[in-house]
């Protein structure tokens, strides 16, 4: 495992529970739906970073 690829694992997990944690504690507003968004946008890249280092071994 490259050190890429743990960080990219690190920022995923991350992300998860910043994700949930962000949906379960604000009320539905602008500011939640921007977290969530973002969150989302980063787990997705973490997760497509992590399939195509694998791929690449």
């Amino acid at each position: 495992m490259t050190i890429s690829i743990i960080l990219s694992i690190i920022l995923l997990g991350a992300a998860f529970v910043l994700f949930f944690y962000t949906a379960d504690k604000y009320t539905a507003s602008l500011i939640k739906t921007t977290a969530l968004v973002i969150y989302g946008v980063v787990a997705i890249g973490a997760l497509v970073n992590i399939i195509v280092q694998a791929l690449s071994f």
